[in-house]
């Protein structure tokens, strides 16, 4: 169940869970009653707090959560000077692990035999936020360009149908590693929303010369929506967040519909690492101290000053649930895991909602499946 060995100065415990299936929220108490979308959305609120809790697991530990075809499940490592402590603090995570949201069941144990080492070839490409920049036109900018980050966001129908519908092969790996935020960095969030929160409003300036007089200055629309995100990032972003990567790994390129339609669904970027740094690619993903984020070989935006380059990879529960794969069977109905009733005691007495269009007598054609004869 907990793997414990030396490695290097320090011990290391490896854990995880597989995800066995999924339950028919179909048929469970509190969504079987809702529409698909919104049971979707109940249970990615569930998989936020979930994660939220593995957050606090500490600056020594390390997740990672795995979805594709027979990769299904969230691994840990913890690290520590004393294996005693190692052990204990380890058995105490893995409760947590265990702990999924209702719409999964896990077991103990990895995903995959080698789902903690790095695989030795193969393509590997990292999703990651946009960099949207624009022109500064207000001569009282102090900049050349206005930039901001806008964090990973995604529909869950359409993320995890995506997810759900990897080609053969084809992994997603969300690794997060609880971090906390420096207070500085938090302070130049709020410092970058208060300089947008002035360009957004209208104002006026003076040249300066004898003979220049005041004008007015429109607000700058993209200010706002600058100083909106600032704002945001630095009241969630204070104290214990996740240092956050999603990667892409297959046995060769993905074809060019299925990227776009990644990078559309999460509204990122999938950047690919040269030739070169493709064996450091492999090995980061399961291994935070390589390669370093932010070189130029890794595809870092020159726009992005140093101070803010820590906000590409930073993410909160929230956000770690756009992108995260905690499966949820909306329908009754997933390819990549199997399906299971509920309980009996979380069990619905009443009749689904049907999501698209069905034959009264015949299987499911569009939404839930139910036979009304079933027994509730």
């Amino acid at each position: 169940m907990i793997e414990v060995a030396r490695r290097g100065f320090r011990w290391e415990a490896r854990f995880g869970a597989r995800f066995a299936s999924a339950v028919d929220l179909s048929e469970l108490a509190g969504y079987s009653d809702r529409l698909p979308d919104a049971r979707r959305a109940g249970a990615r609120r569930e998989s936020a707090a979930y994660l939220g809790a593995l957050g606090q697991a500490g600056p020594d530990c390390e997740f990672a959560l795995h979805g594709g075809p027979g990769w299904s499940g969230i691994t840990g490592v913890l690290r520590g000077p004393y294996r005693e402590g190692v052990e204990r603090d380890a058995e105490r995570v893995l409760e947590r692990v265990l702990a999924v949201p209702e719409h999964l069941v896990a077991e103990p144990g990895l995903p995959e035999p080698d789902a903690l080492e790095p695989p030795r070839a193969g393509w590997v490409a990292e999703l990651r936020r946009r960099c949207l920049v624009a022109p500064a036109t207000r001569p009282d900018a102090g900049k050349r360009y206005y930039l901001t980050m806008p964090p990973l966001v995604s529909e869950p129908r359409v993320w995890d149908g995506l997810v759900d519908r990897l080609p053969e092969g084809v992994r997603l790996v969300v690794g997060l590693r609880p971090v906390r935020v420096e207070h500085e960095f938090t302070a130049r969030l709020r410092s970058y929303a208060e300089q947008y929160a002035v360009l957004a409003a209208p104002g006026e300036f003076s040249g300066g010369g004898m003979y220049s007089g005041r004008r007015m200055l429109a607000g700058e629309p993209f200010a706002a929506d600058a100083a909106a995100l600032f704002r945001d990032a630095a009241e969630r972003y204070a104290g214990w967040a996740f240092q956050a990567r999603v990667s892409l790994v297959a046995p060769g390129r993905l074809a060019p519909a299925l990227v776009s339609a990644l990078e559309q669904a999460v509204r990122g970027v999938l950047v690919e690492p040269t030739p070169p740094d493709r064996a450091a690619a492999l090995r980061a993903l399961t291994k935070w101290d390589a390669p370093a984020w932010g070189t130029p070989s890794w595809g870092a935006d020159p726009a992005v000053p140093p101070a803010l380059a820590p906000l590409r990879e930073l993410a909160d529960a929230v956000d770690a649930a756009q992108v995260a794969w905690l499966p949820a069977a909306a329908t009754g109905v997933l390819r990549s895991l199997p399906v299971t009733p509920p309980p009996p005691e979380r069990r619905t007495a009443r009749g689904v909602v049907f999501e698209g269009p069905v034959t009264v007598a015949g299987d499911l054609v569009g939404g839930d499946k139910h036979r009304w004869d079933a027994p509730r």
